[in-house]
C-alpha cells in the first residue's frame, strides 16, 4: 500500500494512504491535500494511483514548480518508494508498505555517524533544516535551545517523547543496567534505533554535546524508517550548531564580565595578561604570598572639608581624585582600589618594566603634581594630600566569589604604609626602608628618622622622596 507522509513548517507530519484514483494538491481549500504555502499554486499538482498500483505525480503548470528528489518535473512523473516531493516549503515522502519493503527500509540497529551518512541526511532535508535553523537561531541560552528543539522534533517527526540530555547529564546514564542503548550511542558515536525509540548523539567535530532520545508511544504507529533516521540526524547536526553558538555566546559573556571586573583594578595592559589565565582556569589569581610595593594617598582633613562643603561638592572632588589617580596608577601598571577619601595602589614585578618601587614613586610624584594644583579638584581650593609607599611581603590576590571579586593585599607592609600617611602631608612622598633601598640611587632622598606607627610595637625608619 502506498502512502504520502507530509511535512510542513509548524505542523506535525501527517500520513495519507493512497487508493486508486487522483488526489489533488494546492493552496485552494477544494484540494484533497491543502498546502498552506504561498509558493503553492491554487491547483498545483495531482497524484495518480492506477489500478495496477503504480503511482505518479503530475504538475498542473504550477507557477513555482513541483520537485521530485530535487529535480523540477513537467507533466507526469512516476514515483517510487522513498521519493521526496517538494512544493514550496512542504515536503512529501512517498512510502510503500509491504513486508519486504518494511524490512528493507527499517532503521532498526546501530548506525555509525559517518561523514557520508551526515551529508546524505543534510542533502535530503535542506528545507527542514532551513526552518529549524531559523527558529533555533533566535535562542540566546541553552534552556531555550532545548525547549525549541524538543518542540520541533515532536512536530517534525510525530513522536510523543523527546528528551535532550546535555553532556553534564551523561553520568546518570552510566548507572549499572540503566539505558544501555543510550551509553552505546554516546560511546560509539552512533544512532541506536528500535521500532519505536531512537538515541541520536549531538556531535560537533570530535565533541559530543548532547543526546537526543525520541520515542513513539501511540499504538499502531509505523516504526522508524531510514527517512526518519535521516531527519533525526539532520536535526542533531542543527542542534550541535545551536549549542556551539550558545557556548560561544556564554564564553563571550564570561570573558566580558571578567574583563570588566579586571578593568576596575588594573590597567588595560594588565587585563589581557590576567584574562588569559582566567579563561584557561576559570579562576583569578588567589591570595598568595608575594613581594609588593604599596602606595596610599589621601586628602588631608577630608572630614572637615566634607562638613564645610556639603556632600555634593565633596563627592565631585572625590570623583575627580579617583579619575586622576586611576589614570596615573594604570599608566605605571599598578592595581587600584578606592578607599573613601583616598586611594590604594599595589605594584608587583612586571617583565620589561621599571621596578615596582620606581613605578610607585613615579605614580606618587605625578599624582601630587596634578592634584595639588589649585583648582584641579575644586575651583576655589587647593587640596592637600600625602603619599606613603612601602615595600615588603604581603598576601595579595583576588578574594570573593565567582559573582563578585576584589583585589586586595594584606599584611604588615600594607598596614605600615597606611599609617605612614600622617607623615606625608603636606604634599610629600614618604617611604619605608625597603622602598628607599631600591630607588636611593635614582632620586634625592632624606631620612626622616624612626617614627611610631599606631598598632605597631616597634618604631620604623621613614624616608622622604624630595621634589
Amino acid at each position: 500500500m502506498w502512502s504520502l507522509i507530509i511535512h510542513a513548517p509548524d505542523h506535525g507530519p501527517s500520513q495519507i494512504f493512497l487508493k486508486a484514483g487522483k488526489l489533488t494538491l494546492g493552496r485552494a481549500s477544494t484540494n484533497n491535500i491543502v498546502l498552506d504555502d504561498t509558493s503553492a499554486s491554487r491547483q498545483h499538482a495531482e497524484v495518480v494511483t492506477d489500478t495496477s498500483d503504480k503511482v505518479s505525480i503530475v504538475d498542473l503548470n504550477s507557477t513555482n514548480g513541483t520537485y521530485v528528489n530535487r529535480q523540477r518535473i513537467s507533466g507526469s512523473y512516476p514515483l517510487n518508494a522513498n521519493d521526496v516531493i517538494r512544493i514550496g516549503q512542504v515536503t512529501i515522502q512517498v512510502t510503500e508498505q509491504s513486508a519486504e519493503l518494511g524490512t528493507k527500509n527499517s532503521a532498526k540497529g546501530t548506525h555509525l555517524f559517518t561523514r557520508e551518512l551526515l551529508l546524505e541526511s543534510l542533502d535530503q532535508h535542506s528545507i527542514l533544516l532551513y526552518d529549524i535553523a531559523r527558529k533555533l537561531n533566535l535562542a540566546t541560552d541553552i534552556g531555550t535551545v532545548i525547549s525549541e528543539l524538543s518542540t520541533l522534533i515532536k512536530h517534525t517527526m510525530g513522536v510523543q517523547v523527546c528528551e535532550v540530555i546535555l553532556k553534564e547529564g551523561f553520568l546518570t546514564l552510566e548507572e549499572p543496567g540503566k539505558d544501555p542503548p543510550a551509553m552505546n550511542a554516546i560511546k560509539n558515536r552512533s544512532a541506536e534505533v528500535t521500532a519505536t525509540e531512537m538515541y541520536i548523539p549531538v556531535l560537533g567535530g570530535d565533541e559530543i554535546f548532547a543526546l537526543l532520545y525520541l520515542k513513539k508511544e501511540r499504538p499502531g504507529t509505523r516504526p522508524f524508517d531510514k527517512s526518519d533516521l535521516q531527519v533525526a540526524i539532520a536535526i542533531s547536526h542543527q542542534a550541535a550548531l545551536a549549542i556551539q553558538r550558545i557556548n560561544l555566546i556564554d564564553k563571550v559573556r564570561k570573558d566580558e564580565r571578567a574583563r570588566q571586573l579586571l578593568m576596575r583594578f588594573v590597567s588595560p595592559a594588565e587585563v589581557k595578561f590576567l584574562l588569559s589565565d582566567y579563561l584557561e582556569s576559570g579562576l583569578l589569581p588567589p591570595l598568595m604570598e608575594q613581594k609588593v610595593t604599596v602606595l596610599f594617598a589621601d586628602i588631608e582633613d577630608s572630614t572637615g572639608m566634607a562638613e564645610k562643603m556639603g556632600v555634593r561638592r565633596f563627592a565631585n572632588i572625590l570623583n575627580k581624585l579617583y579619575a586622576d589617580s586611576t589614570e596615573i596608577v594604570f599608566k605605571y601598571h599598578g592595581v587600584f582600589r578606592y578607599l573613601g577619601d583616598g586611594v590604594m595602589a599595589i605594584y608587583t614585578d612586571i617583565p620589561d618594566a621599571p621596578t615596582p618601587e620606581e613605578r610607585a614613586v613615579l605614580s606618587g610624584r605625578e599624582l601630587l603634581s596634578r592634584i595639588s594644583t589649585t583648582g584641579r579638584l575644586d575651583a576655589s581650593q587647593r587640596i592637600v594630600m600625602g603619599v606613603a609607599i612601602n615595600t615588603g611581603i604581603a598576601m595579595a590576590g583576588y578574594i570573593g566569589t565567582s559573582e563578585r571579586a576584589e583585589f586586595n593585599a594584606l599584611g604588615d607592609v600594607v598596614n605600615a604604609a597606611f599609617r605612614m600617611q600622617q607623615y606625608a602631608r603636606p604634599n610629600r612622598i614618604v617611604t619605608g626602608p625597603a622602598t628607599i633601598a631600591a630607588i636611593v640611587d635614582k632620586y634625592r632622598t632624606q631620612r626622616i628618622g624612626a617614627v611610631s606607627l599606631r598598632g605597631r610595637e616597634n618604631s620604623m625608619q621613614v624616608y622622604e622622596i624630595l621634589p
